[in-house]
C-alpha cells in the first residue's frame, strides 16, 4: 500500500515504533567486546588492505577489473585514512583509468569519488566531479526497464544485488552533487515494492525465498529511493514553513522488510543462507542501520551484537583478514562505519516526532569531520536507560504539537541535563502549541532557572562558525552552561532542504555550532565506548546517619554565582571514595562566611562565574576561620576573569602579608606523593587555544600559607566543571579526566596536611 498517510495511521506507525524501542531495553546483552577491541581490529584489517596494494595502485580484481580496488579504497576511507594517504592517490590514479562498464565496478567508484571529493577544498573539485557526473551517467543509461541493473550496461535481466550497489552509489554521486533524473529512483522503488516476497524479505531475483543480504539490499534501496525522490517533492518554505512538512509518503514495504529484519536477526549467519555471503550481509545490515538511524532491529543492538562477533570471536587472523580479502573489506566498513561517535539522538514520543525524516542525515553529514571526527546520528526513546540516552551528549525534540510525557521521561530529560546532555527542543514551523508546551515544560523541570533569548555574544553563534547573524535560539542555563536550548522557528525544516537560500546555511552551521558547544570540541567516545554516569544526587540511598570520621566540606556562599557545578562535590566524594577510601559527606552545605556552622567544617569550597564583595563582618569570621586551622578551596569556574578579580581581592582583605603565591614544583599535588599520579595535564579547547598548548605538567596552583599551613589553595583555571562531566564550551579549564584527578590531589592534600 502506498499512499500518503493519514494522521490515525501515523499514530498506528508511531506506537509500533515505540514499543519496537522500548522492548529493545530489557535485552541490553552484557558488552562481550570492548571499544579497544574493535579500534585494535579496524587497525589490523586497514594494515591487511594496505599490505595487499598492487606496486600499480590496484588492488587484484578478478572478472571484475578496479571493482576490489574501489572496495578496498571505500573501506580505508571509510576507517579514517585521509584521501590524500599516497596509497589511496596512488588508488585513485588507477580507478580513473578503469572504464565505466560493470555495474559493481562504477557503483563503488561513484562512492570511493563522493568520499574523496569531500576532502577536497570547493576549488579543487572539477576533475572529481567531472568523473562523478560521468560514472553517474552510465549508471543512469545501464538502467533496465524494470528499474534493476545487471552486470553490464542494459544486459541481461537484472538482479537485486547489483541493483542495490546501483542505487547506493547514485545516491552516494547525488550527495555529491551529480545530476540524477527523478525517473531513475522512482523506478528503482517500483521494483523492490513489487519483488517483495510474502514475509516481507526479498531474494535474488523476484519473489523468490528471502534471504538476509537481498534484504538489506532491498531495504537499503527503498530508503534511499524515498529520499531522493522527496528531494523531487514540494520544498517551498513560505513566512518560516516548510510547506512539505510531514508529508511522506508510506508504504508497507519498509514496515514489512523491518520487520522481517527484527524476525530473522543474526549476526552469525546470512539469515536463509547460512554462511553464504555472510559479510556481504553485515555490510548491507550496517547500511540499512546508519540510513535509518536505528540502533535496534528488534531487541537486537545491531551494532554491538555484529562488532563482538566480527571483533571478539577470533574471526579476524592474525594476518588482520577475515576469511577472504573481500570478506575483510565488508567487515572493515561495518566496524568503522557504524562505531561512529552519536552526536545527537531524535527522541521518539507518540505522535508526529519525525515530521522531517531526514534532518539529522543531512546536518551530520554536513558537520562531517569538523569537530574532529565523522559523527552520526540515531533514534531514541526516554524511556530508555540514562546510560543509553547519554551515548549522545545531544538530544532533539520537535514536532508541531508538544509531547505528552510521562513523569518518569520528565525525570529522565532533568536527570540527562544534570548528567551533561543538551537539550535542543524546537518548534517545527514555528509551531505556537509545541512553544507553549516548552514553555510549561521548562518552568516545571527547572523553576529556579530562567528561560531567555541568547545574548549575541553566546558562544552558540562562535564556537565553530563565527555567525554575523545570529538565530532566535533561547535557553536555559543549568550550572555554569546552556544545557538546554529551545529553537522557536524553524531549524529541522531547513536542515531537511538544505538549499533554502541563505537559511538553510545558517541553520546547518548553527548545528555544527551546537555539536562543537555540547561537546565543548573535546572528543567524542566512539560508541561502544562504556558511558560512565556521574554520580547523582540522590536522597535515596544514602545512610542515615555520617560515618565516623567522614570529612565534611561546606559550600561558601557569594554573589557570585556560588552554586556553579552543583554537582562537583558530590561527584568529588565518589572519586575520593572509590580512588581513596575517604569518606566525605557528599549533600552540599551552603555557608555563609559569617555564619559560626563554619567552624565545624575543616574545608570549604568556593567557586563562582561573577564578581562578588564579602561584607567586613564576613571576611573577619572567615580570617579567624582559617587562622584556627579551616582550609579555603575554590577554583574560577570556567576560569571567568570577574570570579579571579575578586577572589584576588578577598584574599589580599584576609591578609594583606601574606598573598597567594604560586606552589613549588615538587609540591606533594603534583609529584604523586598525595592521591594519584597527574602526568600532563589538558586543558579543554578554549584554554589550549588561548595559552597555545596541549596542556601542562604543573597546573599553576596558588595558596596562602599561614605559619606554614595551607589556609588557602586556589586555581585561576577551572577544574570543577571536570567533576560536574558537563564539558561547557567556553570553559578555561582542564579536561574531564585530568581536572577530575587535580581535584582529587587537592583536596587529598588539605585534608591530610
Amino acid at each position: 500500500m502506498t499512499g500518503a498517510i493519514d494522521k490515525n495511521l501515523w499514530r498506528m506507525l508511531a506506537v509500533a515504533t515505540l514499543a519496537a524501542v522500548v522492548a529493545a531495553a530489557p535485552a541490553r546483552a552484557q558488552q562481550t567486546v570492548s571499544s579497544e577491541q574493535v579500534r585494535s581490529a579496524i587497525q589490523k584489517g586497514v594494515a591487511r588492505i594496505r599490505q595487499l596494494q598492487r606496486p600499480d595502485g590496484n588492488w587484484s580484481g578478478g572478472g571484475h577489473r578496479g571493482g576490489i580496488t574501489a572496495l578496498s579504497m571505500l573501506a580505508l576511507l571509510n576507517a579514517g585514512v585521509s584521501a590524500q594517504d599516497p596509497a589511496l592517490q596512488k588508488g585513485l590514479d588507477a580507478l580513473l583509468r578503469v572504464p565505466d562498464d560493470k555495474t559493481y565496478v562504477v557503483a563503488l567508484k561513484c562512492q570511493v569519488l563522493a568520499a574523496i571529493r569531500e576532502s577536497l577544498a570547493p576549488a579543487d573539485r572539477a576533475q572529481i566531479d567531472a568523473q562523478l557526473q560521468k560514472s553517474a551517467d552510465w549508471l543512469v543509461n545501464a538502467q533496465l526497464p524494470t528499474g534493476m541493473w545487471s552486470y553490464g550496461s542494459k544486459s541481461g535481466r537484472g538482479d537485486n544485488s547489483n541493483t542495490q550497489f546501483a542505487v547506493l552509489g547514485l545516491h552516494e554521486a547525488a550527495k555529491g552533487g551529480a545530476k540524477i533524473p527523478a525517473r531513475v529512483w522512482a523506478l528503482s522503488k517500483t521494483h523492490f515494492e513489487n519483488t517483495q516476497s510474502d514475509d516481507g524479505g526479498w531474494a535474488y531475483h523476484g519473489k523468490g525465498k528471502s534471504y538476509g543480504s537481498m534484504t538489506t539490499a532491498g531495504l537499503a534501496s527503498l530508503f534511499i529511493c524515498g529520499q531522493q525522490l522527496h528531494v523531487s517533492a514540494d520544498r517551498r518554505f513560505v513566512n518560516g514553513v516548510y510547506l512539505g512538512c510531514g508529508k511522506y509518503l508510506q508504504h508497507a514495504a519498509l514496515a514489512a522488510g523491518l520487520n522481517w529484519m527484527s524476525r530473522n536477526f543474526s549476526v552469525e549467519t546470512n539469515p536463509g543462507r547460512g554462511a553464504t555471503w555472510l559479510y556481504y550481509y553485515l555490510y548491507g545490515m550496517e547500511r540499512v542501520g546508519m540510513i535509518s538511524g536505528r540502533r535496534n532491529f528488534g531487541k537486537n543492538d545491531w551494532y554491538r551484537q555484529g562488532a563482538t562477533f566480527l571483533a571478539g570471536e577470533n574471526l579476524q587472523k592474525d594476518s588482520g583478514q577475515w576469511n577472504n580479502d573481500v570478506d575483510t573489506a565488508f567487515a572493515l566498513l561495518f566496524l568503522a562505519k557504524g562505531n561512529r561517535p552519536v552526536l545527537i539522538q531524535k527522541v521518539q514520543w507518540l505522535g508526529n516526532w519525525n515530521r522531517n525524516i531526514h534532518d539529522l542525515e543531512n546536518l551530520t553529514a554536513f558537520i562531517g569531520d569538523k569537530l574532529g571526527k565523522r559523527t552520526t546520528w540515531q533514534t531514541t526513546s526516554l524511556d530508555l536507560p540514562l546510560e543509553d540516552l547519554r551515548q549522545s551528549p545531544i538530544l532533539f525534540i520537535t514536532g508541531h504539537e508538544f509531547p505528552v510525557l510521562t513523569p518518569g521521561q520528565e525525570r529522565t530529560l532533568r536527570e540527562f541535563v544534570e548528567a551533561g546532555g543538551t537539550l535542543l527542543f524546537e518548534a517545527c514551523c514555528g509551531s505556537e502549541e509545541f512553544a507553549k508546551g516548552f514553555g510549561a515544560l521548562a518552568k516545571k523541570l527547572w523553576p529556579e532557572y530562567l528561560l531567555r533569548p541568547l545574548a549575541k555574544d553566546h558562544p552558540l553563534f562562535s564556537s565553530y562558525y563565527k555567525l554575523d547573524e545570529t538565530y532566535d535560539i533561547q535557553g536555559i542555563d543549568v550550572g555554569c552552561r546552556t544545557s538546554v536550548f529551545f529553537s522557536p522557528h524553524a531549524l529541522s525544516a531547513l536542515w531537511e532542504l538544505k538549499d533554502v537560500p541563505a537559511l538553510s546555511e545558517l541553520a546547518m552551521k548553527l548545528g555544527t555550532n551546537l555539536g562543537a558547544y555540547a561537546t565543548g570540541r573535546e572528543q567524542l567516545p566512539d560508541k561502544l565506548d562504556v558511558v560512565v554516569l556521574p554520580a547523582q544526587d540522590k536522597r535515596e540511598g544514602r545512610p542515615a546517619e555520617i560515618p565516623r570520621g567522614a570529612v565534611r566540606i561546606a559550600r561558601l556562599q557569594h554573589g557570585g554565582h556560588c552554586n556553579a557545578d552543583p554537582h562537583a562535590l558530590i561527584r568529588l566524594a565518589e572519586h575520593l571514595r572509590d580512588k581513596a577510601k575517604v569518606d566525605v559527606v557528599a549533600k552540599d552545605r551552603y555557608l555563609s562566611a559569617d555564619d559560626g556552622k563554619i567552624f565545624e567544617y575543616p574545608v570549604v569550597f568556593m567557586t563562582g562565574h561573577y564578581n562578588f564583595s564579602l561584607s567586613d563582618k564576613e571576611i573577619e569570621n572567615l580570617r579567624v576561620y582559617l587562622q584556627r586551622g579551616g582550609c579555603l578551596v575554590a577554583d574560577a569556574c570556567c576560569g571567568e576573569k570577574a570570579f579571579d578579580k575578586s577572589f584576588r581581592e578577598m584574599a589580599a582583605k584576609l591578609f594583606p602579608d601574606a598573598p597567594l603565591e604560586p606552589l613549588e614544583e615538587d609540591h606533594p599535588i603534583y609529584s604523586g606523593k598525595i592521591g594519584v599520579p597527574l602526568g600532563e595535564v589538558r586543558y579543554r579547547a578554549v584554554l589550549a587555544e588561548q595559552l597555545n598548548s596541549r596542556g601542562t605538567q604543573k597546573p599553576p596552583l596558588e595558596a596562602v600559607r599561614l605559619g606554614g599551613r595551607t589556609a588557602i589553595l586556589y586555581s585561576k583555571h577551572d577544574w570543577s566543571c571536570a567533576l560536574e562531566g558537563d564539558r561547557p564550551y567556553s570553559c578555561r579549564g582542564y579536561q574531564d579526566e585530568d581536572g577530575t584527578k587535580l581535584a582529587i590531589n587537592i583536596f587529598l592534600y588539605v585534608i591530610s596536611y
